[in-house]
């Protein structure tokens, strides 16, 4: 499901409604549930599953503005700033995407190593990802980017902003998230965005000390 997202599972527009959700889950459902093909021999459920999945997610309102965020967000910044490009490229987009892409580099890093310590994998793969994460961490830290800004959410927003001025400074840029976020976020979803920011940098530190 790596390369879908739950509108392309579901088959509808991200601007689809909540009845065309539930209109192409409940055919899709039809298609693929498991009872209905077992007879020809075939297994769906994992076609099931992530129609339900998507389904979950899509069909309640402050799941899909999330999810929305997510996917609007990282991923297509993602597609923008692609650092393995061209020597020329890359130079042409220096600047704050190196310390941009470091951040999303350790999110990446952490998600897979939260994964591993649930499930109390202390493995090998731990000890280099550990290593992987102090390279990203020193890359932040150059730059005096506290580690409060490091989740993506946050490095996105910041890197949308640097992109319109290029020439304004980290420290700068900081206080304009810092005002952005005093302004115009609501109460709700600054403790939102704290509890992400905290559980993140936890994270970290318990990679980086492994």
């Amino acid at each position: 499901m790596e390369d879908k997202n739950y509108y392309d599972i579901l088959g509808v527009s991200v601007k689809a409604t909540a009845e065309e959700i539930t209109a192409a889950k409940n055919t899709l459902a039809k298609r693929f549930h498991p009872d209905a093909n077992l007879k020809d021999g075939i297994d769906t459920t994992q076609q099931m599953q992530e129609i339900l999945e998507a389904y979950a997610i899509l069909s309640d309102r402050v799941k899909r503005a999330e999810y929305d965020r997510k996917i609007t967000g990282r991923r297509s910044v993602m597609q923008t700033y692609d650092l393995k490009k061209s020597a020329g490229e890359a130079e042409e987009q220096a600047g704050f995407v190196i310390y941009w892409k470091s951040a999303n580099d350790l999110y990446d890093i952490i998600t897979e190593s939260d994964l591993l310590f649930k499930e109390k994998q202390r493995s090998a793969r731990l000890t280099q990802l550990s290593m992987e994460a102090i390279k990203h961490v020193l890359t932040l830290r150059s730059a005096d980017i506290p580690e409060r800004y490091w989740h993506p959410d946050i490095m996105n927003w910041l890197l949308f902003t640097w992109y319109k001025n290029r020439n304004i400074t980290i420290s700068y840029l900081l206080t304009l998230y810092d005002d952005y976020v005093k302004k115009s976020v609501s109460a709700l979803d600054k403790l939102k965005l704290q509890k992400k920011a905290y559980s993140f940098q936890h994270s970290v530190k318990r990679l980086v000390k492994y």
